[in-house]
């Protein structure tokens, strides 16, 4: 928690924005979860993601830059 990773932004799920790092693969391991109602992400991008939270098999975040 606290560190930040390169994210690519793959989809809009519910009142998530859902990515992964650039460590991750996709359907394989975690992913980072950013709050819609608060930050706007586009699908397809990248973005520096500060980790704020972490559940046992996702993490939360939000945008350095978004």
């Amino acid at each position: 928690m606290g560190k930040s990773f390169k994210c690519v932004i793959d989809r809009k799920e519910g009142n998530y924005f859902v990515g992964r790092t650039e460590f991750d693969s996709p359907d394989v391991d975690n992913e980072v979860l950013i709050d819609a109602t608060k930050f706007y992400l586009k699908t397809g991008d990248f973005a520096e993601v500060k980790i704020t939270e972490a559940a046992d098999f996702d993490l939360y975040g939000e945008p350095v830059t978004a």
